[in-house]
């Protein structure tokens, strides 16, 4: 019953991607092209018909689709057209890859990379499958809690780097449980070029071996192999982007609390003031359920668990989050989604499962609701 309750889900999904294809766009509607950014697109988009949000900035898929126009970054067009070219160009593996798959042609490109997403969800939902069993409702619950949780969907629906990275996160965990399998190093290494966060997951991974004396070496050489090729391509996309600047890395983080404390009470003032616009009143019920996640993680730790540890260190990043991410905060569940994943794979199956997983998931009908 719970493998036909997860192939449902399946359909379901795949409904909510076709509903966004268009005969004459294509999937660029996933990506989200904004109308005020129309005028500095890419100049090989500039004649196709792409999906445009009028009288909207768009989103950030739109500067990851250009870098993929041209992800060696040999062009000058970039600095003009991506918000913050330093930032987005070191997350170069889906670029990277779109690049491939449309083997010189934009439009091939725009649609290859709007679709990577959708190829990651239905991976992901196989390795997860896979881990959890479908043996009862419970393992079904863990299944959707992951699959459609609003980091994952959101991913999805406007065509962002989070559910690649989280992907290749779940791939090293996988290759990890294996005695010396060097693919769980290779899993990293491409995790870090997806989305440099991802870094905290290599030394999640590597923290039990780290604190081992036996082990410690190979954990060191391990992690410099996983950390180099980020290191390298940040290097190359400093030089040539040199004078670009890196806009956005100054407001994504603060003091401890101070991100979630300033955004729970903006949210709080809107809706007492009769706004309930989503952006403020799922935020409250975002701040909670994400809360009951650290609480969760912190109250029952299991350090020799991969996943607690990939979990608990993306629990400290929640901390840290600060204005410009929490401005929409959609984007916090897509930075500690990692979390997200841990929660739900790591909630015993007792008598308090459902309450706990219901607290610790109530932003997962938000993440179907904004793709409707």
């Amino acid at each position: 019953m719970t493998r036909l309750a997860c192939w449902i889900a399946a359909l379901f999904f795949t409904a909510l991607v076709l509903a966004n294809f268009d005969p004459h766009t294509g999937f660029t509607s996933l990506i989200r092209f904004g109308e005020t950014w129309q005028d500095r697109r890419h100049s090989s988009l500039q004649n196709l018909p792409i999906a445009t949000a009028p009288g909207s900035n768009g989103y950030d898929g739109q500067f990851y689709a250009q870098i993929a126009l041209d992800p060696l970054l040999r062009g000058s067009e970039i600095k003009q057209i991506v918000d913050a070219p330093v930032y987005r160009s070191r997350r170069i593996l889906t670029p990277a890859i779109a690049a491939i798959l449309g083997v010189g042609s934009s439009w091939r490109t725009l649609q290859a990379y709007a679709l990577l997403n959708v190829a990651c969800w239905f991976a992901l939902g196989w390795l997860l499958l896979r881990q959890i069993g479908n043996r009862d409702w419970i393992a079904f619950a863990r299944w959707t809690g992951c699959m459609f949780s609003l980091g994952v969907l959101d991913s999805v629906r406007q065509s962002l780097v989070d559910l690649p990275a989280l992907l290749l996160v779940v791939l090293a965990v996988r290759s990890s449980e294996r005695p010396n399998n060097p693919g769980s190093t290779l899993w990293l290494a491409l995790g870090n070029l997806a989305k440099e966060t991802n870094l905290l997951s290599t030394v999640a991974l590597h923290a039990d071996k780290l604190l081992s004396r036996a082990h410690r070496r190979h954990a060191l050489l391990s992690l410099a192999v996983a950390a180099l090729p980020i290191a390298l391509w940040s290097l190359y996309v400093h030089t040539r982007l040199a004078g670009a600047g890196d806009g956005h890395a100054a407001g994504n983080f603060t003091w401890p609390l101070m991100g979630i404390l300033i955004q729970a009470k903006v949210s709080l003032r809107e809706v007492l003031h009769g706004n309930l616009d989503s952006r403020y009143a799922f935020c409250l019920l975002g701040i909670a359920g994400l809360s009951v996640q650290v609480f969760f993680l912190w109250r029952t730790p299991q350090f020799t668990s991969p996943w607690w540890r990939i979990g608990a260190v993306f629990s400290v990043l929640f901390l840290f989050l600060g204005s410009w991410v929490w401005s929409g905060y959609w984007a916090v569940c897509r930075a500690v989604l990692p979390m997200t994943i841990a929660y739900n794979l790591l909630l015993p199956a007792s008598r308090r499962f459902w309450p706990m997983w219901i607290a610790g998931n109530l932003t997962l009908l938000h993440g179907v609701w904004r793709f409707l």
